[in-house]
């Protein structure tokens, strides 16, 4: 029992630090569903996409609060384990109840990284160039495996015999496969909206030289950009920590369930990032609206010959221009069909 008990130990503290870090990214995802439910009901839920955007984030953060408890509760039935060894080494029997439903529970909660990169393809779709759209094909690709691969890590264990050797080595290759799958998905996508906003940038500087100011939808871009950008390190970080071995197990198998919780809260991060901007919906594609006074119209004199200080005024000719609205913010900038949420 002496050994027993020292080899729980490691396992112990491996799954109690794991749980720990789960938590406070959890509680972070918990006040982040919170902002943006009530983003999203502040803004009503009469178009389709807010309705769609509030059952999804919903969903995720309930898959997420399900696989939280389960590892509380896993983690629980350790520390009884650990207890009653130490307390009783003669006669204590040790439970595993809860570990037989650990494959199904870590497969489960994959279904955070479907929904999260499809967030991550409608938004790209969106708003990127038409030409661009085309790229976005590799993203639905990578995409469609990573469905695949979440399929199988349900129905293999199910469908593999009990004592099969070769069980846990395949289910490794496919959470690793969803892992990359999803991570090459989330890397085409932003690199066809970091596409998308190098132009756009491109294109006012070019037409607006003078202006240097960013616009209200070049900032929302770089934002999109950016936390794109760090969803993808937080995915390559999940890979280079599965290859890092300590003594209960490898360092991915720690933060592989800081990821998912992650992946849940990416969605509503995209959500409240948008929502400081306002959407592109609610500004437009190419503002920078400061309230720049419009232009006074240029007047042209005909040359007076004669007559009345009355008559040379009514010969005058005005020319108005029209509101430029990349220099302009009024209400009546062109808007975009595109709604960023």
């Amino acid at each position: 029992m002496a050994n027993e008990l020292t080899g729980l130990l490691p396992e112990l503290l491996f799954y109690g630090f794991g749980l720990v870090v789960q938590t406070v990214f959890f509680g972070v995802y918990s006040v982040l569903i919170v902002l943006s439910t009530r983003m999203l009901l502040k803004r009503g839920m009469k178009t389709r996409i807010n309705r769609l955007m509030f059952i999804i984030t919903l969903f995720m953060y309930t898959l997420s609060a399900a696989y939280w408890a389960y590892q509380v509760a896993f983690v629980a039935e350790r520390m009884k384990n650990f207890g009653g060894i130490a307390l009783h080494p003669a006669d204590f029997q040790p439970t595993n109840t809860l570990a037989k439903w650990s494959l199904l529970f870590n497969a489960a909660v994959l279904v955070n990284y479907v929904f999260s990169d499809a967030v991550v393809v409608w938004r790209a779709w969106i708003i990127s160039w038409r030409q661009y759209r085309r790229y976005l094909g590799v993203t639905l690709f990578f995409w469609v495996i990573t469905c695949r691969a979440i399929i199988d890590l349900v129905v293999v264990p199910n469908s593999a015999t009990q004592h099969s050797s070769y069980l846990v080595k395949e289910v490794d290759v496919l959470q690793m496969t969803n892992i990359v799958m999803s991570l090459m998905s989330n890397l085409s996508a932003t690199a066809v909206v970091g596409a998308t906003a190098l132009r756009h940038r491109q294109t006012l500087h070019a037409a607006f030289a003078v202006n240097k100011r960013s616009t209200k939808a070049e900032r929302i871009l770089s934002l999109l950009v950016e936390s794109g950008v760090l969803y993808c390190f937080s995915g390559l970080t999940v890979l280079i920590c599965s290859l890092i071995r300590l003594p209960a197990g490898t360092l991915g198998d720690i933060y592989t369930p800081i990821n998912i919780q992650i992946a849940g809260a990416y969605p509503p991060v995209v959500l409240l990032l948008v929502g400081l901007e306002k959407s592109l919906n609610d500004s437009t594609f190419f503002n920078s609206g400061d309230g720049l006074p419009p232009s006074r119209p240029i007047q042209f004199r005909s040359p007076h010959v004669g007559g009345s200080e009355d008559q040379s005024r009514a010969a005058t000719v005005s020319i108005h221009f029209a509101r430029n609205p990349v220099l302009s913010g009024s209400a009546q900038e062109e808007r975009t069909d595109a709604d960023v949420v």
